[in-house]
């Protein structure tokens, strides 16, 4: 049986099929519950209950305008990579860590294990993937000194393995490591090529990659880190960090910008905003577990190639008929606060 790119939450056959294909097993669909899906930007996750066990079953919808690794089952590849550079192998040994860890069940750093994954198969075109279920509370919808604490000791832990140098993805580890200068201009380079930005604006990123002469600490970023992917599970004293898909190798200081705009969700407008305090504790705390000291030029270079990349992206998104999800601000939410960085520089 071949799915279409569409699984209906409803179907409960389609699921057993994936859940088969990942267990091994003979599923029969009445012994399974599917609940309501979650919507992010390209993936859908049902939450799945089988055999008592509560999962989550992950597809990739679309990846039109996915612009990391494409065909790619994402959270294997972070998991192989960081256990292989947690026991000191170098960057290309470390890209060749995925086959031989693929008999074991791998877990990005602070995520639920993977039970199955796929790069694609005869039951579902595009990436997906099975992983136990993780409880909590995000840190976008409530947070305290416990889940804060967590959060900013779990985020200083993933940038504690650090690599050679920069990459344009994951799938180039091994190659030709980039200095910061180069990582910045090339990404810089290719956001300013669709032509969209303003002169004025323009030139100002620019001259922020012309700049960026820092030496930088290469570490593992999870490049989505807002408060919904922070899952605080205060009952057993444990923060998860989930969707790794759009990780890479960068300085420290990209994990924070997300952080910075996409803070908690507003309660009037239902979408996620800035909190500054909440922010600055986080910040606090991954200082005081250990993180990297981020350097202000840094931050403000990631900031303005992040800005340039989710303004694009959610554009791409608008002109091809598709809404931003629900919680997420439109794209010119985006130019406009690149307009701001530039008037603060």
């Amino acid at each position: 049986m071949t799915l279409a790119v569409a699984l209906p939450s409803a179907d409960a056959r389609h699921a057993a099929a994936l859940m088969a294909r990942a267990l091994g097993l003979e599923i029969d669909p009445t012994d399974l519950s599917v609940g309501e899906p979650i919507d992010g930007a390209v993936n859908r996750t049902w939450p799945v209950v089988h055999g008592g066990r509560k999962y989550a079953l992950r597809l990739r919808r679309e990846e039109t305008h996915f612009r990391y690794e494409k065909g790619v089952a994402k959270s294997a590849l972070v998991a192989a990579i960081h256990a292989a550079k947690r026991v000191g192998s170098s960057d290309a040994r470390a890209a060749d860590g995925l086959a031989a860890a693929s008999a074991g069940r791998l877990a990005p750093p602070h995520a639920p294990a993977l039970v199955h994954w796929s790069n694609g198969d005869d039951l579902w075109a595009l990436p997906w993937e099975l992983s136990d279920w993780c409880e909590g509370t995000t840190l976008a919808r409530q947070a305290d000194a416990g889940s804060i604490a967590r959060a900013g000791a779990a985020i200083a832990e993933i940038h504690s393995v650090r690599f050679e140098g920069g990459y344009p993805d994951l799938l180039s580890l091994g190659g030709k490591p980039q200095d910061f200068a180069a990582w910045l201009g090339a990404g810089i380079a290719r956001e300013l090529a669709r032509g969209r930005i303003p002169p004025a604006l323009a030139r100002f990123v620019e001259n922020v990659a012309a700049r960026a002469d820092r030496k930088v600490a290469w570490t593992l970023a999870h490049n989505d880190l807002h408060g919904l992917h922070l899952i605080d599970d205060a009952a057993n004293a444990t923060l998860w960090v989930i969707d790794w898909d759009n990780a890479v190798v960068a300085p420290p200081e990209l994990d924070f910008v997300k952080l910075r705009y996409w803070t908690r969700v507003d309660a009037g407008t239902g979408q996620l905003t800035a909190d500054p305090e909440l922010y600055g504790a986080l910040r606090a705390a991954y200082a005081a577990a250990g993180g990297p000291v981020l350097d202000i030029a840094v931050s403000r270079a990631c900031e303005a190639l992040w800005l340039l990349r989710v303004f694009h992206f959610e554009t791409d998104r608008k002109l091809a008929g598709k809404p931003t999800p629900r919680l997420f601000p439109p794209a010119e939410t985006y130019l406009a606060a690149l307009h701001d960085l530039a008037k603060a520089a």
